[in-house]
């Protein structure tokens, strides 16, 4: 397929959409013990979150593997390392150094009660009281940007493999796409995930002890570049049984509701805090049919160019590092009011949203060098969007 795949950009949008409004719910959620945590927590705000949490995370990596298939070429380059390591590395090391920062001093001063200043707080305890929680030096929600750096590496020689004429195990993943089969995929990360949790309990998000979840995020990053690589011969298929991935996704949450989400914790399954395999089976499951549901559906009635859509696709990144430290801020002003959960999540939110988009709208008006630190094109705002749709050839 030799034309942008605009659906990918909107399904992009989306997922980091959701990602802001479930960061402006962490605060509430009783069973998750967030950067800031609020005195009155919502079961049923818990309940409404369960369902994305399992899915919204596998969504952006699988995005972000069909992303890397554009840049990837029609064979492996070293320029694709280049590229991902300029787009990646400097904006994940200027916000550590400096984005990050606010969100945890406001957490020092409202769990810890810390009065000194932001500056004061940057210059005399953020690098040098060691790593965080028990220090102050953290990637925080970047994160996400670090696992996709060393994904880039790691990945880069398995699709340079899978990329050559010929190659068996991408001609299996092409046929088998083709049936129904395709559901078992999430299989793969299952099957990671289960061998490796003997050595990596925990979902940690740090990288060097996480090797069990690396895994299942690394999985949806390669199916999302192997579903963009073999877009034009698969993509029928998955817009044919987008209602069929629907129900399956739809019976899934029903089962995961009626026997882990809202039963008791001694009658469930398992949880997000009690990762049993049959409850890693249920979201993971649920992850995969979401997918192809939001792809097959995306792909069939959005996937027309839009003026807007590429001015908030750019912006998309600048948005995803500014907004935890925005949400961390409201927080911090809103929960002092003692307000209903309700109230105090929808302006938490609001705020995330609004402050979120305005700040990365001041972004893409800085000057080229500046951009870069926000994952934006040097060649400043007129050109970057003026710049040709990237092609994405089987």
């Amino acid at each position: 397929m030799k034309s942008r795949l605009y659906y990918v950009d909107r399904l992009r949008i989306f997922a980091f959409a959701i990602l802001l409004v479930y960061h402006s719910s962490a605060s509430f959620l009783p069973d998750i013990n967030w950067l800031i945590h609020s005195d009155k927590t919502s079961t049923t705000l818990s309940l409404v979150m369960d369902f994305p949490r399992a899915w919204r995370l596998a969504l952006l990596f699988f995005v972000s593997g069909m992303g890397a298939a554009f840049t990837f070429g029609s064979a492996a380059s070293l320029s694709f390392l280049r590229k991902r390591t300029f787009r990646l590395l400097i904006p994940l090391l200027f916000a550590m150094a400096v984005i990050v920062v606010p969100q945890v001093w406001y957490e020092r001063m409202y769990e810890n009660g810390y009065q000194g200043s932001l500056l004061e707080f940057w210059t005399t305890r953020y690098f040098t009281e060691g790593r965080y929680p028990k220090g102050n030096f953290t990637w925080a929600h970047m994160w996400f940007v670090a696992y996709l750096l060393v994904m880039s590496v790691i990945c880069y020689p398995i699709f340079g493999y899978l990329v050559q004429p010929g190659n068996k195990i991408a001609a299996w993943f092409e046929r088998t796409s083709k049936t129904g089969f395709i559901y078992l995929f999430f299989l793969l990360p299952l099957a990671l995930n289960l061998a490796l949790s003997p050595f990596f309990p925990k979902q940690t998000n740090a990288l060097y002890n996480d090797g069990a979840w690396f895994a299942v995020w690394a999985s949806w990053f390669g199916l999302g570049f192997l579903m963009a690589r073999y877009h034009s011969v698969l993509i029928e298929t998955i817009v044919g049984r987008r209602f069929v991935s629907a129900a399956i996704a739809l019976v899934t949450s029903g089962l995961l509701y009626r026997y882990a989400w809202m039963v008791p914790e001694d009658q469930a399954i398992g949880s997000y805090a009690q990762n049993t395999p049959l409850f890693k089976a249920g979201i993971f499951l649920l992850a995969w049919s979401m997918i192809l549901t939001l792809v097959g559906f995306a792909a069939r009635h959005f996937n027309q160019p839009s003026e807007k859509l590429a001015a908030m696709n750019r912006l998309v990144f600048p948005l995803y590092i500014v907004h935890q430290t925005v949400t961390v801020a409201a927080l911090y002003y809103v929960l002092p009011l003692d307000m209903p959960v309700a109230v105090s999540y929808s302006i938490v939110t609001a705020a995330t949203i609004l402050l979120s988009v305005l700040l990365a709208v001041c972004v893409d008006l800085l000057p080229g060098p500046a951009r870069v630190l926000f994952g934006l094109s040097g060649h400043g705002r007129k050109i970057a969007a003026s710049e040709p749709d990237r092609q994405l050839s089987r």
